[in-house]
């Protein structure tokens, strides 16, 4: 039996991403930070929220990115 890839989450609607690219740059970071200290003394379920969290705001980060360079 095969289990289900999780589908990616729904991006923030274009043009609707309230925060500057480099704010999401900074909360990527923080993000990351947290993953490494969790890596060590985290429960998986702390890991895994995590992890959604990483993912979300990568996918909003490529979005302002390209709302940035593709706007006129």
């Amino acid at each position: 039996m095969s289990a289900a890839l999780p589908s990616p989450p729904a991006p923030s609607p274009r043009g609707r991403n309230p925060l500057p690219v480099e704010a999401l740059q900074h909360h990527l970071g923080g993000l990351l930070r947290e993953r490494v200290q969790l890596r060590d003394a985290a429960s998986p379920l702390a890991l895994e929220r995590n992890r959604r969290e990483v993912v979300r705001a990568q996918w909003d980060l490529s979005y302002a990115l390209i709302e940035r360079y593709t706007t006129v």
